[in-house]
């Protein structure tokens, strides 16, 4: 018997979310935009490592601690040349963690949620009583609401999502989905045959 083959969306948001913090220079909150660079500085066998953000009105630069006074076995090889070089993978990893964000205490502004998803088919087989099974990757600390993001992906209403969850036809590994639940980085979407026949 044929089977679908599972599936891997590849979420990659199109803008690097903005922090709002006190401006020194406006004397007031502002959004300082992610300049997609580092700054690193070496010290000895200790290393500091900071995001530059850039004032949104009047372009003054801010550094976001991403590690302080850390020694240099700390950092792998690969991760302390991405630094330096300002790899757009790991500008995309430490621009969107909002616990990196509270630690420097500074919120991310609220965005829009732009996003585009690439699609990577696999080689494994879906579940036999799964119409499609796909893989979520997605950057940690982008929140993306489970109904939303499906209605987009499978171009269906949002009620007819909720639906389908109620009905127990999507699945989050091996677990009913709940519509309003975040889109996790690993989440494994099974959508059972039913699910079509009910279109």
């Amino acid at each position: 018997m044929n089977r679908n083959l599972r599936k891997q969306w590849i979420v990659t948001p199109d803008q690097l979310p903005a922090i709002i913090r006190r401006c020194p220079k406006c004397g007031k909150k502002t959004e300082f935009i992610n300049s997609g660079k580092f700054r690193v500085n070496a010290n000895g066998r200790l290393i500091d490592v900071w995001m530059i953000y850039r004032c949104g009105q009047c372009k003054t630069s801010w550094n976001m601690t991403i590690w302080e006074r850390a020694e240099a076995g700390r950092l792998e090889k690969e991760e302390y040349e991405g630094f330096l070089n300002n790899d757009p993978d790991l500008v995309a990893k430490y621009g969107n963690d909002r616990d990196l964000f509270a630690r420097n205490k500074a919120e991310a502004a609220a965005s829009k949620a732009e996003y585009h998803v690439t699609t990577v088919d696999t080689a494994l087989p879906c579940g036999e009583d799964h119409a499609m099974e796909t893989e979520i990757r997605i950057p940690p600390g982008f929140d993306l609401r489970a109904d939303i993001f499906l209605m987009q992906q499978l171009s269906v209403s949002r009620s007819r999502i909720k639906k389908w969850c109620e009905d127990g036809l999507i699945l989050s590994c091996g677990q009913v989905l709940s519509p309003k639940g975040k889109i996790k980085d690993g989440m494994l979407l099974q959508i059972k045959k039913e699910a079509c026949r009910s279109q």
